[in-house]
């Protein structure tokens, strides 16, 4: 008796649990980029269509996405400089365990006209709410402020609202700037589906960036035979003097 009427109970909370009114279904237009040495930027473009079942009709307010590049994390150390008998030296710092070397928001919206800040602090989603390691809210603001000031000048960090398009009510496109300082690594592209203000889908694709051609010798070289990279380095600076003092000289 014990077993039926737990058999009956899983039953009917598997008929009472709600399917899924909407999945999203996207893509990349490249799964890996290839960093050569003419490489001096790309453009990521993102895309994908949100499906509905037959019992949901659509939304009065739409849809709201949000897409999130990000690059391959790194520990940073964020330093406070402070001016000491007219000498700058570094005094406070910070350590960030789990920055992104990238990081890209683009949405619909600005984030905070698509949900609360709620909602954007437990999914990690914008440079406000992101987690790099030690999340905001713990007496770091200051320096990680800093932290995202100076990746945004150098084309790292970035957050856009407005430059995702619904081309249809549920089919989506957005073009992400790559730069050409772009880290090389393993990369994710996070989805979020938004309507009425609550998370409806999430989808996460894989992105690879990765050095190609003489580039990538170099870098395998250095990280594997350091010792052999740095007699390398010394001759092309030994042949370079040569050479220079070859094409210069003045009979």
């Amino acid at each position: 008796m014990v077993r039926r009427l737990a058999l009956a109970l899983l039953a009917a909370l598997a008929t009472a649990a709600p399917a899924a009114a909407e999945t999203l279904v996207a893509s990349v237009s490249s799964s890996r980029i290839e960093i050569s040495s003419d490489f001096s930027g790309t453009t990521l473009v993102v895309f994908g269509v949100v499906e509905r079942d037959a019992a949901t009709v659509a939304r009065p307010g739409g849809y709201d996405v949000v897409v999130v590049v990000r690059g391959p994390d790194e520990e940073v150390v964020a330093r406070r400089k402070q001016r000491t008998f007219g000498i700058w030296v570094n005094r406070e710092s910070e350590r960030f365990p789990e920055a992104p070397s990238f990081y890209s928001v683009d949405s619909t919206r600005p984030l905070d006209e698509i949900t609360s800040p709620e909602i954007l602090s437990a999914h990690d989603l914008g440079l406000r709410y992101a987690d790099f390691g030690r999340g905001p809210g713990k007496g770091n603001e200051p320096f990680r402020d800093a932290l995202i000031r100076i990746r945004e000048s150098a084309g790292l960090f970035a957050q856009r609202g407005g430059t995702v398009t619904m081309l249809t009510p549920t089919f989506f496109q957005v073009g992400v700037p790559l730069p050409g300082t772009v880290p090389d690594g393993r990369f994710t592209v996070e989805i979020s589906l938004f309507g009425d203000g609550a998370l409806l889908a999430h989808n996460i694709a894989d992105l690879a960036v990765e050095k190609t051609g003489f580039e990538d010798a170099v870098h395998v070289i250095a990280g594997e035979q350091p010792l052999l990279y740095g007699f390398v380095v010394v001759a092309m600076a030994i042949f370079a003097g040569w050479l220079g003092g070859v094409v210069f000289r003045r009979d």
